[in-house]
């Protein structure tokens, strides 16, 4: 009964997102026909294009079609690059998807030592400069970062890849995620190259989610201090790390995991000035550039799988809890 009732909530809110989105990327001013076909197109070819589309109905309609499209496996086409909007998902996903993965794995690894250390270490100087470099994470626009660590990484010191996801050929495709494909076919030269070009980009991506996440910790880690069973812990002889890292951060950790479970779909937003930035072939480049173009089915389609990610995660996380704390189960 559980699982029905989140999926029933799960697509409810797809729904209205879907409903939402749809009626706002057409009233956004401006004719993307007119765009798409350029300044020689005639009146009649732009009548005809709108008609083959469906733009000439109510927009009711147009999205009981746009339904109906989903239902076979077509998601409209794409104005900016003349194909249908699913087919461009499949392919640019993976990447943004093994981006966001590498991202968030680096800024969950650093945040949680960094995190503990902080609160282990109130006022001290690398509370301090732990806290001044969160500040800096969660300040500075990410694509002002972006660029200088191109300027000094890739021009200056020549040590990284600036643009692009590999140099050279990619490997085989099985699962579309280069690091994946790479292993599986045993070609270590793309696995390297590929993970190369994923260390700027996603260096910079993982700045704000380690930022709130470190802080997050740093602050549960000292509230868990005060608790009663800290003192029966420390009373009982058990050392400090065991009581830090296996007690108190699994207590900590717990409030930090419904912040991950939010950041994760908000990187995607993120994701989209990073990819710019870096020239980074994945699906929020192609929705950045859809926006621009006012490509409303491609800006559809990236919305909606933003919004698909976002409750599975937070369907996940919620999963997780019962994880760390038994007791949530127990309320089911």
């Amino acid at each position: 009964m559980y699982f029905l009732e989140r999926i029933f909530y799960m697509v409810l809110v797809l729904v209205g997102v879907s409903i939402l989105m749809f009626v706002l990327v057409r009233i956004i001013p401006g004719d993307p026909i007119a765009t798409a076909l350029g300044p020689m197109a005639t009146q009649d070819s732009i009548q005809k294009m709108r008609r083959e589309m469906g733009l000439d109905r109510p927009i009711h309609v147009q999205y009981l079609l746009y339904i109906k499209g989903i239902a076979e496996g077509k998601l409209g086409l794409s104005l900016t690059e003349k194909r249908d909007v699913l087919e461009i998902i499949q392919e640019k996903l993976p990447a943004t998807i093994e981006l966001i993965f590498v991202s968030m794995t680096l800024a969950v690894l650093l945040a949680i030592p960094l995190g503990v250390i902080s609160a282990l270490h109130q006022n001290s100087l690398i509370d301090h400069l732990n806290r001044i470099t969160a500040l800096f994470g969660v300040s500075f626009p990410s694509f002002w970062i972006g660029i200088m660590m191109q300027l000094l990484f890739g021009l200056a010191l020549g040590l990284l890849p600036i643009t692009g996801r590999i140099s050279g050929s990619p490997p085989e495709a099985i699962t579309h995620f280069y690091l994946i494909d790479s292993l599986l076919t045993l070609n270590f030269r793309a696995f390297w190259n590929s993970f190369l070009h994923l260390i700027l980009p996603a260096s910079v991506l993982c700045l704000s989610p380690l930022a709130n996440v470190t802080r997050l910790i740093r602050a549960n880690m000292i509230d868990q201090m005060s608790k009663d069973y800290i003192n029966v812990s420390k009373a009982a002889g058990m050392s400090g790390w065991i009581i830090s890292y296996k007690y108190m951060l699994r207590n900590a950790f717990t409030s930090a995991l419904t912040m991950i479970g939010f950041l994760i779909p908000l990187m995607v937003g993120t994701a989209f000035v990073v990819e710019k930035v870096f020239a980074f072939p994945g699906l929020a480049r192609f929705g950045a550039d859809a926006i621009i173009a006012n490509d409303f089915n491609g800006v559809m389609g990236v919305t909606l799988v933003i919004s698909v990610a976002f409750v599975i995660v937070n369907f996940l996380v919620d999963e997780l809890y019962a994880v760390l704390d038994p007791r949530i189960k127990l309320k089911r």
